[in-house]
């Protein structure tokens, strides 16, 4: 049989199969499985206590915001034709996991060390150097209970003053808490787990620069009569987080609108991580927990949704008024088509 000659013709070369192949296993299965697999040792390291709590904590957080990027960046480029619109979305991804993930290390981190030492009610004045006018710092205050018998379950607080030349600047008051608590084991049984909450930040705004005396007006007697105190200056930019998140919102919003024919959820995702790591961030004190962060990651699957849900609305209202807004594809009527 003759056949036609494609001489003169351009052929485009097809793509090895091989390579096709791990190409689909990696985006189907090769990198979630990495990054549940990154999750699983980190945690069983976490239980058997050999990674620091800090350590372990940035780690999870960080493979969980991957993970929960990658899946509508995998949806994106798996329909994405076009090779510049390729690059867009992955420069919006490293952008995404770029602001996320700080946000998460600026919480853990608070900040450098400033002041410090240990403090009571008939003890020596501790002195905390603050720096100019404005500065912020932040004061923690750590305690711990007095050895008590049977099943625990109280509280106890203390209150401070920050003072200079013998007058009050400002007054700090904190509650630590300890109890047992009962939790099931599914359907056989239960098990006792020990909540203790011994750790409380102070935001500290300088009046001024120079050397200021923290002493303790009361300690509870339930407390050792001695509490620890850290003095962090606070280097968490919060201004410029709060405009780096508005504008990945909006960075998420039109990248739905060029991919409005795949209904990729890309805001969806940005305002579960988002609400993510600012609750995160206020949940607790430093240091930040492993109870923390999963406290953070339930509110934020039930919240994320909703806001995702109320910013959608709002800016297909301000897009509309400029001409710019998501064009959402209408189902495929039923029926004979015309010949």
């Amino acid at each position: 049989m003759a056949t036609a000659s494609t001489r003169g013709k351009n052929v485009r070369p097809s793509p090895p199969f091989p390579m096709l192949i791990w190409k689909e296993a990696l985006f189907d299965w090769g990198i979630p499985l990495l990054l549940g697999g990154g999750i699983a040792v980190v945690a069983l390291l976490a239980i058997l206590s050999k990674i620091a709590p800090t350590s372990g904590v940035t780690a999870l957080g960080c493979l969980l915001l991957l993970l929960i990027v990658f899946f509508p960046l995998k949806i994106a480029l798996s329909g994405a034709g076009e090779s510049r619109l390729k690059a867009l979305i992955l420069g919006f991804s490293l952008v995404w996991i770029g602001i996320t993930c700080a946000q998460l290390y600026f919480a853990i981190f608070v900040g450098s060390l400033a002041g410090g030492g240990s403090i009571a009610t008939e003890g020596v004045a501790m002195a905390l150097p603050l720096g100019e006018q404005g500065t912020i710092y932040d004061l923690v205050v750590e305690g711990k209970f007095a050895a008590a018998a049977g099943d625990i379950g109280r509280e106890a607080g203390y209150t401070l003053s920050l003072e200079k030349d013998g007058k009050k600047i400002q007054e700090f008051t904190g509650v630590f808490s300890e109890r047992s608590v009962r939790q099931r084991l599914g359907r056989r049984g239960s098990t006792t787990s020990h909540q203790l909450h011994n750790h409380v930040l102070h935001s500290v705004v300088s009046p001024g620069e120079g050397t200021y005396q923290l002493t303790a007006l009361r300690i509870d007697p339930q407390l050792a009569p001695t509490l620890s105190v850290s003095l962090y200056r606070d280097i968490y930019p919060e201004k410029t987080f709060w405009l780096l998140n508005v504008l990945l919102l909006i960075g998420a919003y039109i990248g739905e609108v060029l991919l409005a024919g795949q209904e990729v959820p890309l805001v969806l995702v940005t305002t579960v991580a988002l609400i993510f790591v600012f609750t995160f961030r206020n949940l607790g004190v430093p240091p930040h927990s492993y109870r923390d962060l999963i406290g953070a990651a339930m509110i934020a699957a039930i919240a994320g949704p909703l806001g995702g849900w109320v910013f959608r609305i709002i800016a297909d209202a301000v897009g509309k008024s400029f001409g710019f807004s998501v064009n959402r594809p209408a189902p495929a009527a039923k029926g004979k088509g015309k010949k």
